[in-house]
This record gives C-alpha cells, sequence and structure tokens, in this order.
C-alpha cells in the first residue's frame, strides 16, 4: 500500500510543478527559484525520527539506518549551505546546488538499495509513513526541477563563466 500511496504522490507532485511550480520558477531570479526549491531539502533531517521508528518496532538494521541518516544530513546541511551561498551570491553557489543534485541522486540510490537488500518488511506506519509518502516524493520532484534550472539558467547567476 505504501508504494501505491508514494506513486500517487508523486504523481501529484508532478502536476503540480508542472502546471504551477515551474511557471512560478521562470518568473523569478534563478539564485531565488533555486533557493526556494532548495527548502524542501533543509527539511532532510527529519530522517532522525528513524530512530525513534526503529525503537517504536519499525524494522531497520541499525546500519541501514546510519547509512540513511548520514545521507540525509548530508542533503540538509549541503542544502543550507547552498541557500547561504547563493543568498550572498557567493561564486560557489551554483557548484553547492550541483553538490546538493548529485548527493540526492546518490542518497536516493543507496536508499533503494537498501530497501532492496534488508529483509521484507511490513510497510512503515505512524509519522514514518507520512515521511516516505509525502516528503521523499516531495524531494524526488525537486530534483528535476533543480537541474531544469540549474542547466537552463546558469549564466543569469552572479559570477557565471560567460
Amino acid at each position: 500500500m505504501m508504494k501505491l500511496a508514494q506513486l500517487i504522490t508523486i504523481l501529484a507532485y508532478a502536476l503540480i510543478a508542472w502546471w504551477y511550480v515551474a511557471p512560478w520558477l521562470r518568473r523569478r531570479p534563478l539564485a531565488q527559484a533555486l533557493t526556494a526549491l532548495l527548502w524542501v531539502h533543509v527539511f532532510r533531517y527529519t530522517v532522525l525520527y528513524l530512530y525513534v521508528a526503529q525503537h517504536e518496532g519499525y524494522p531497520i538494521s541499525t546500519a541501514a539506518a546510519e547509512e540513511l541518516v548520514i545521507g540525509d544530513l548530508a542533503g540538509a546541511v549541503l542544502a543550507m549551505a547552498s541557500i547561504v551561498a547563493l543568498r550572498f551570491n557567493w561564486r560557489i553557489g551554483l557548484t553547492l546546488c550541483w553538490l546538493v543534485v548529485a548527493e540526492s541522486a546518490l542518497d536516493f540510490l543507496g536508499a533503494t538499495y537498501l530497501r532492496l537488500s534488508e529483509p521484507a518488511r511490513a510497510d512503515a506506519t505512524g509519522v514514518w509513513w507520512v515521511v516516505f509518502v509525502y516528503f521523499g516524493p516531495l524531494i524526488l520532484v525537486s530534483l528535476p526541477l533543480m537541474v531544469w534550472q540549474l542547466y537552463t539558467r546558469e549564466k543569469e547567476y552572479p559570477f557565471a563563466a560567460p
């Protein structure tokens, strides 16, 4: 059931992104557009709840939990650093944004691998279900939007290469 819920959420977010978010991003300066997308990633620290869920009976190994937590915390820190760099028009701003994209993609692949390699378990419940069904897909849908902004509008950023 959780996978179906995730799929429905991804489709809903994709429609929202296509109809509302993408047009809004086009009308914003690049730094503002990227910052709006990065704020979603800052809250990836919610993965810390995994330790609580683990104690509440969510069946995940400690090694898998640590890998997920480290990946998401790294994404959150990179997102916050990117926002600060964009806010102050620092040269490293776009590089940090690309690092957020790369780290998030690797984190997603690692999480998928962990999900497949760990023993089968029941769907998550409670807060963890909400994180999986609503927050995870939001992160996933934000990535192509970030790549689109970075790839098509890079020259608009202060200090970008001519």
